[in-house]
């Protein structure tokens, strides 16, 4: 794969592993850990980190540990989703842009153009306000919203390799534009959408935090980091722990798949322009 080596890095080979850390903790940390996320006990309301409560508890009594965790998962889940909606449609987009050219990729391209001179975020809430409240609907809104950028990605890979020897001979050989994009364009396009989703996940766990501050996030009972980020800051001043845990939780989870993403594009920028060279 033309970034494999970037995966030699130490740093990203760090911030891989910690990925999958929160990735197992949001998976099994719950079986490990005999608490509840909902369960409430108003004798311990606002209780400081114990060995029973390793972070403590919220308002509420309930186990601060506990709902990070099952705020991780859902958060992830959010994320994981909104990104596969915006690598499937941002892939689709891009290729019937840049393959079939003509007015399919005017019309594309200036739709994308469009949603690109428009904050992203404010989409997002625009979506989340008319779907209504709900996991499912946080992540059908930002993966209509993310795709933008992808599509433009796409299409440019797909402008570079269509002309490209193996496409005219998959063509003169009979191949429809379906296989083509299949056979062909998608192997090639796999780097792209790889180094779109690194970055995709972070964005959308920043989205689902924006929105549960705004009270367009995910509902209670239920927790989040971001629902989690606003109720610890409605007591930070008296219990700042409520409000630590779980920014530093969603800073390490978003830092490290950014610095992921940055890795990825660097590695693959660099293949490619020395491919250029080659040329």
């Amino acid at each position: 794969m033309k970034f494999a080596g970037a995966f030699k890095n130490k740093l990203v080979l760090t911030c891989l592993i910690i990925i999958l850390l929160y990735i197992a903790i949001a998976i099994g940390g719950t079986l490990l850990l005999p608490l509840e996320p909902n369960t409430q006990d108003l004798s311990r309301a606002n209780q400081g980190p114990s060995p029973e409560h390793w972070l403590g508890t919220d308002y509420l009594g309930r186990d601060l540990l506990a709902r990070i965790i099952y705020g991780i998962r859902v958060s992830l889940t959010i994320a994981f989703f909104a990104t596969l909606i915006n690598i499937v449609v941002g892939f689709l987009a891009g290729s019937v842009s840049g393959l079939i050219g003509g007015p399919a990729d005017r019309l594309i391209m200036t739709f994308v153009a469009v949603f690109w001179c428009i904050p992203t975020f404010l989409f997002v809430v625009m979506f989340t306000a008319l779907l209504g409240p709900g996991i499912a609907n946080i992540f059908i809104a930002m993966g209509l919203v993310l795709w933008i950028p992808t599509a433009r990605l796409i299409r440019g890979e797909v402008l570079v390799i269509r002309d490209a020897p193996f496409i005219r001979f998959a063509r003169l050989n009979g191949a429809s534009s379906l296989d083509i994009v299949g056979r062909h364009i998608l192997p090639g396009c796999i780097p792209v959408l790889l180094t779109a989703a690194a970055f995709s996940i972070p964005d959308a766990i920043m989205a689902e935090a924006y929105l549960s501050i705004l009270g367009l996030g995910v509902q209670v009972p239920n927790a989040s980091l971001g629902v989690l980020i606003t109720d610890g800051l409605q007591s930070f001043r008296v219990y700042p722990w409520q409000w630590i845990c779980p920014v530093l939780s969603l800073t390490g989870l978003v830092l490290c798949f950014n610095l992921l993403g940055d890795s990825l594009h660097k590695a693959y920028s660099k293949q490619s322009k020395g491919l250029l060279e080659n040329d």
